[in-house]
């Protein structure tokens, strides 16, 4: 009898699978192939498939996605703290939403706050969003939430003091925070789930600045029948004293495209390029999303700035 050959071919031993790029409960089968000689004759044989299940991985990431702190003044109602959930494990799941005020020895504190989602996915609050405690997404999907506050009279509040809120998403497969602990039969189609690196927890913290004197902006978006969106941010300044250095960033959402030279400052043209006015416009790079950019300089109660410039829908 001759020495005879072996191929075996795409054999997986494990019987249950995870991965951030598979979904889970993906069935996977496989077999191995032999292929041998004995004298002039050539046989093929062919073993039983081995059936794989892709466990459930549980990872979630929080980002806060506000450029800067949030300026407040006494009294303000319904300030915006905007946070990034991101499922990025390989199956659908839902995630308690818990926010938390960090004390850090200030006596700034708001008074209430609450979660809503950006359910129309504009990236403001407006009428459309609701209170919710949860958030259920699809693999890679991402959510829009705003921690909204309510700021009330400050009393013992300092100029320039922070207010800091966390926000934690929890997934309910898992979300033990410990890495590869395992949930068995609590994934999609009852497969294992397993905390991934995030430990099935994601969290990410916000802040307020309080200011004395009243620093006032507003931001509101109109769309007309084309898709072109305008952008209208109003600042102003109420009360005693100035507000200094005042500087202005506003991110493009990536669903959008800046129209080129409608950057203007109280109806006077701006550059799009950085020179010798006020503002600019920043290109989108690997570095970050495309931006606004103006310096206003110092400003008290006689300062009134209205910003304006164009957006076309992709």
């Amino acid at each position: 009898m001759k020495i005879f050959s072996l191929l075996l071919l795409s054999v997986l031993s494990l019987s249950q699978l995870f991965g951030k790029g598979v979904r889970a409960g993906t069935v996977i089968q496989n077999m191995a192939t032999l292929d041998y000689t004995m004298g002039k004759k050539e046989y093929h044989t062919k073993s039983n498939v081995q059936k794989s299940i892709v466990a459930q991985l549980l990872d979630v990431k929080v980002s806060w996605m506000d450029a800067q702190d949030i300026t407040v003044v006494s009294g303000d109602k319904k300030r915006v703290l905007t946070f990034k959930v991101l499922n990025s494990g390989n199956g659908p799941d839902q995630f308690d939403l818990i926010k938390k005020f960090l004390r850090f020895r200030s006596g700034f504190k708001p008074k209430r706050s609450r979660i809503f989602l950006d359910k129309n996915k504009n990236y403001y609050l407006d009428s459309a969003d609701r209170v919710k405690r949860s958030v259920t997404l699809q693999p890679d999907e991402e959510q829009l939430v705003f921690v909204v506050s309510n700021i009330g009279k400050q009393k013992d509040a300092k100029n320039g003091e922070k207010a800091f809120y966390s926000l934690k998403a929890i997934s309910r497969k898992g979300g033990s925070g410990v890495p590869g602990k395992v949930h068995h039969k609590k994934g999609v189609q009852k497969v294992d789930a397993i905390d991934g690196l995030s430990g099935g927890v994601g969290e990410d913290e916000g802040a307020y600045q309080f200011l004395k004197a009243t620093l006032k902006l507003n931001k509101s978006v109109e769309q007309d029948s084309n898709g072109v969106i305008t952008v209208t941010i109003d600042i102003s300044v109420e009360g005693e004293g100035s507000v200094k250095k005042v500087k202005i960033t506003d991110e493009i959402p990536d669903e959008t495209i800046y129209v080129k030279h409608s950057l203007r400052l109280n109806e006077r043209a701006i550059t799009d390029r950085k020179d010798g006015d006020e503002g600019w416009y920043k290109r989108r790079s690997r570095k970050g999303k495309a931006k606004i950019f103006l310096k206003l300089g110092d400003m008290d109660m006689m300062s009134h700035y209205i910003v304006k410039y164009r957006l076309r829908i992709r």
